[in-house]
């Protein structure tokens, strides 16, 4: 009708109908009823929910709620001795006897939380698109090995996972679940490895303490490394403790099917309460991922991955210094914890799911082989630079790259998906940066304000050489004198 559309003539004279321009605040308040529902707010009144749907238009089928378990499937309250095949444990498993209620959230606020948006149906739980957690799950604490250094790799601010033996086997324990983490903690940073001469003061400070309600293992995001050897046989025990289904995919290893953890295709999703096994050998070495293989752009993007690092049977050279770094990126509203999932617009952008200034120091003594090994489930690429350095860049997420083929650098670009080694010899005494060289990448949260001096955030900390012997000279390796 021409009172809803602009009538205008066709140069024939014929006449067409042009659409009225969308209502900005039209299309902004239904921006906002999407974000409210996605989150978990009450639907607006005459809103329908159906027998088997949920909110955003999840649908369950009477039926669906459990399939058959699997061989190697262990009911309630049975515990789950190592030697336990691959498969499923039904809803209620512990994955391990000794774990208690962790009261990691019991106050009343959290409550809230957890059950804001929740919605029962028959056979299962069934959620709306976001719902952080499910209060009628009990946290586990971190598994008895959390924290428990058996290799020699260090990721900075994630505590290590440690592993038990079941005959030739090693066995590691995992936990999915809602973690609160942060991104900093507001504080200026004092570097005392800095010279006092040397620090500037008069940068703007953004006192800003980030909290981010995420998706985690064993209570931190990204998850705890993994580090084995080429040719073990590892089994991991996967607790799923979100308020929905998940899986485990263990990104670039070469392994049956069975085992890929791609949820919906080589197996069925793991529920919440329920837990699952998987077991195989390793032929490769290098740095890889674990992340989910679920519904894999939200719980992905709400912190569910981590590195798995398998060194060679036979290492070229001993590495002294071995360092693992998860990139991560997130978007944030101001005062607002929940990670908008919808959006390529990031302004939090972390190392290890921490932004500078909160970032810890490499430390490095003069003289050893560093090797850093990046990986990155951001939807970014991230340039990572060094100063003072020239590195080889000597691994991908296939593995090892041939001693001819490997190129020096100062800057390696890593790719969503993809993991870089870069390695050098520390032989240039100081304090020197290290950082994404996506320079917006540098700025904590982003702000629509007239930058001034701009203290460092996101992607940026420091790699501490510390000198032999603090009175020498300064000396380049190709110095003859």
């Amino acid at each position: 009708m021409l009172t809803k559309s602009l009538a205008y003539r066709r140069p024939c004279g014929g006449v067409c109908h042009r659409p009225r321009a969308p209502n900005r605040l039209a299309v902004l308040v239904a921006a906002m009823a999407a974000t409210a529902l996605a989150w978990g707010f009450p639907p607006v009144a005459g809103a329908q929910q159906h027998k088997g749907m949920s909110g955003h238009g999840s649908m369950q089928h009477e039926g669906m709620a459990h399939q058959p378990m699997s061989p190697g499937a262990m009911k309630h309250g049975e515990g789950h001795p190592p030697e336990m095949a691959p498969g499923h444990m039904e809803h209620g498993a512990q994955p391990h006897g000794e774990m208690k209620p962790s009261g990691m959230m019991h106050g009343p606020k959290e409550h809230a939380e957890m059950q804001h948006g929740s919605t029962q149906h028959e056979g299962m739980a069934m959620h709306r698109a976001v719902v952080w957690a499910d209060p009628s799950i009990v946290l586990s604490p971190p598994p008895p090995l959390m924290g428990r250094q058996m290799g020699q790799v260090v990721a900075p601010g994630v505590p290590p996972l440690g592993y038990e033996m079941d005959g030739d086997v090693k066995v590691f324990r995992i936990v999915a679940q809602p973690v609160k983490i942060f991104l900093n903690d507001g504080r200026p940073k004092d570097y005392e490895i800095v010279k006092s001469i040397n620090r500037y003061t008069g940068a703007m400070v953004h006192p800003i303490n980030q909290p981010v309600r995420a998706w985690g293992y064993n209570g931190t995001s990204p998850g705890p490394t993994i580090e084995v050897t080429e040719g073990d046989r590892i089994r991991i025990i996967l607790k799923n403790e979100l308020p929905e289904p998940t899986s485990i995919h263990w990104h670039s290893i070469e392994l049956p099917n069975e085992m890929d953890g791609a949820a919906g295709q080589t197996e069925q999703p793991t529920m919440p309460g329920e837990t699952r096994v998987y077991e195989f050998t390793l032929y490769q070495s290098g740095t890889f991922m674990y992340h989910t293989g679920f519904n894999v752009m939200k719980q992905d993007s709400l912190g569910l991955g981590g590195i798995l690092v398998v060194h060679p049977k036979k290492p070229k050279h001993k590495i002294d210094k071995d360092f693992t770094i998860m990139l991560q990126a997130w978007a944030l509203l101001p005062g607002n914890e929940n990670p908008n999932l919808v959006t390529m617009d990031f302004n939090w952008f972390t190392f290890n799911g921490r932004a500078a200034p909160d970032i810890p120091v490499l430390t490095i003594k003069q003289g050893e082989r560093v090797r850093i090994r990046i990986a990155n489930l951001s939807m970014n690429s991230h340039p990572i630079h060094i100063h003072g350095y020239a590195w080889k860049v000597v691994g991908t997420e296939g593995g090892p790259i041939p001693e001819g083929a490997q190129w020096s650098g100062t800057t390696i670009n890593v790719a969503p998906g993809t993991t870089r080694d870069v390695e050098f010899v520390a032989w240039n005494p100081g304090v020197w940066r290290f950082h994404c060289h996506k320079l917006h990448h540098l700025v904590n949260a982003h702000a629509d304000v007239p930058m001034g001096v701009m203290s460092h955030g996101g992607m940026f900390t420091l790699i501490h050489v510390i000198p032999k012997d603090p009175g020498a000279a300064w000396k380049h390796p190709k110095q003859r004198r």
